[in-house]
């Protein structure tokens, strides 16, 4: 039985602390998602939310312990599997997008774009740019597109506008 400490904590015993592993490890594999675990957890331990997530890394860290072949070799398996899925003529189109989903997820490619700010930036008010000539803003308008073409991740790129 879990026991209360003074603050209200609970404190498990070392044999309750390996089965809350074994069951991590069990649900882990099972291919449960994190907040179920969380949520079951939670119910029959009553552990803070902090606790739980370290006894989640401590079951991954034993599972990968375990394993008799490299990681990296794991990922390549995986990769060549969901390269499969996607070129059997048989797959249907969501089970493909679900290996792209997963490739990309391998490759590291579904990571948040970090925002490098406004491009957009002359720091020119509506004023400044109504009083400029027409070849100072040609200028403006060349050096934003330069800007843009030197940040831009994708291979495009954004042509200049040639007048006729």
């Amino acid at each position: 039985m879990t026991n209360l400490t003074s603050q209200g904590k609970t404190k498990l015993t070392r044999e309750q602390q390996i089965q809350l592993v074994q069951l991590v490890k069990h649900l882990l594999s099972l291919g449960k998602h994190l907040l179920e675990i969380k949520r079951a957890i939670n119910l029959e331990f009553n552990l803070s939310t902090r606790s739980i997530d370290r006894y989640i890394t401590r079951a991954r860290r034993e599972m990968m312990e375990r394993l008799e072949v490299p990681i990296e070799q794991l990922r390549a398996e995986s990769f060549f599997f969901y390269v499969s899925v996607i070129n059997d003529a048989k797959s249907t189109q969501r089970e493909r997008l679900r290996a792209r989903e997963r490739i990309d997820k391998l490759l590291g490619l579904d990571k948040p774009i970090q925002s490098r700010g406004n491009l957009w930036q002359l720091n020119l008010t509506p004023d400044d740019i109504q009083n400029m000539s027409d070849e100072e803003l040609e200028a403006a308008y060349q050096s934003l597109l330069k800007e843009a073409n030197e940040q831009q991740p994708t291979p495009y790129r954004i042509a200049p506008i040639t007048p006729s």
